[in-house]
């Protein structure tokens, strides 16, 4: 049996046997997909189990998703994921001509492709962008584009947290283009409709629509998300405990089973504070705890075209002075293409034409503050120029 073959058989199989489960565990509920030609899905991206809980709403088509790089590195599971099911690869921190190339290749061939349009989950609870060339290849896909959309994702699973809270969730298509549609259209436009599809506010719909979402210990490693503290401006001083956030300098917020945030000032919202940290952030308005920019326990590994890789240090990661320094090894931000972080404590980046990974192994660290560090100084050179 063929490839193509047998991940559509595995795909009814596991459809029949995971939908109960899903729909249990996340109190997921799902519109079904009219449209049975091979499409070109476009969707948000809130938990790490978005193909599957958007795959019930498609029955009876079996889909290539695009996955991070790093699913191709986990040994015996990698080849099992391969084996069950069609996974296009796109290497997280690189520009992504050869996955839009894969994409092209398996919806030409009568394959329905999914993409996570922002790229990653959300932080803070509000949908990202999707990148400009996403737009480029619904146009020339010669595909029916779908939008998608799942809800309430962002609180059932939040990228900084561990485990499920138990609220609602729901996905449905938004929007159907047909090709001659997406012809007819500027990229300008289809981007603008992408974007207003699948773009989510938890934050909004919580107030008109309030869910609480029960779990144990709800802000446990939320100091991987918010990293300065509101009071003191000292940045790496959070630390989380059940369902509140601690500050070294006395700063105590709660985390609702809502979601929002006691007391809510000077912030009731994730979103909020993140809009608040990231200006901090940009114009150096904090100090560093412990006088510095650092993390402990951190392994610094090159990564192959063939998914193997080659660890090349381990210890202290710090940065200054526009340099990210362990062992021996020092890496310019102004040399860094493009840089971007898997789940919450792995930051992967191509740097002078290599490709890298800087994973943390203590719980709750934040890697999103370099990846600041990077943007920051790319928007400078930019403005330079």
């Amino acid at each position: 049996m063929d490839a193509t073959k047998r991940h559509r058989l595995i795909w009814k199989i596991l459809y029949t046997v995971a939908r109960p489960y899903l729909v249990t565990r996340f109190a997921f509920t799902h519109d079904k997909a009219s449209r049975q030609e091979p499409c070109l899905i476009i969707s948000n991206h809130v938990t790490n189990w978005d193909p599957l809980l958007l795959s019930m709403s498609f029955r009876k088509q079996q889909i290539s998703f695009v996955a991070s790089e790093h699913l191709f590195r986990m040994g015996w599971l990698s080849k099992l994921i391969r084996w069950l099911v069609a996974v296009i690869p796109r290497r997280k921190g690189s520009t992504g001509m050869d996955t839009a190339m894969a994409c092209l290749r398996q919806l030409r061939a009568g394959q329905s492709v999914c993409i996570f349009g922002s790229g990653e989950t959300s932080w803070d609870g509000l949908s990202t962008p999707v990148l400009p060339a996403t737009a480029m290849l619904a146009q020339i896909s010669g595909a029916t584009l779908l939008t998608y959309r799942i809800e309430g994702g962002y609180l059932t699973n939040p990228r900084w947290g561990k485990g499920l809270r138990r609220g609602k969730m729901h996905g449905h298509v938004v929007g159907v283009y047909t090709p001659e549609q997406l012809k007819a259209m500027k990229k300008e436009e289809i981007l603008n409709a992408i974007n207003s599809d699948i773009a989510e506010d938890t934050w909004q719909n919580q107030r008109e629509n309030p869910v609480a979402y029960k779990g144990k210990n709800r802000a446990n490693y939320l100091e991987g998300a918010l990293f300065i503290c509101p009071a003191c401006k000292q940045l790496g001083a959070l630390h989380s405990e059940g369902e509140h956030l601690h500050c070294a300098c006395g700063h105590t917020v709660r985390l609702t089973e809502t979601g929002f945030l006691e007391p809510a000032q000077p912030f009731e919202t994730l979103a909020q504070w993140e809009s608040w940290q990231l200006e901090a952030y940009r114009t150096g308005d904090f100090q560093p705890a412990g006088g510095s920019i650092a993390d402990d326990n951190v392994t610094f590994i090159k990564v192959d075209d063939d998914h193997t890789t080659h660890t090349l240090a381990e210890g202290r990661l710090a940065l200054a002075d526009g340099v990210l320094q362990i062992g021996e090894h020092r890496l310019a931000l102004s040399d860094i293409g493009n840089m971007a972080i898997v789940r919450t404590n792995r930051l992967i980046f191509s740097c002078l034409d290599a490709y890298y990974e800087l994973k943390c192994h203590t719980p709750g660290c934040c890697m999103r503050k370099y990846v600041l560090a990077w943007q920051n100084t790319k928007a400078e050179k930019q403005q330079e120029v």
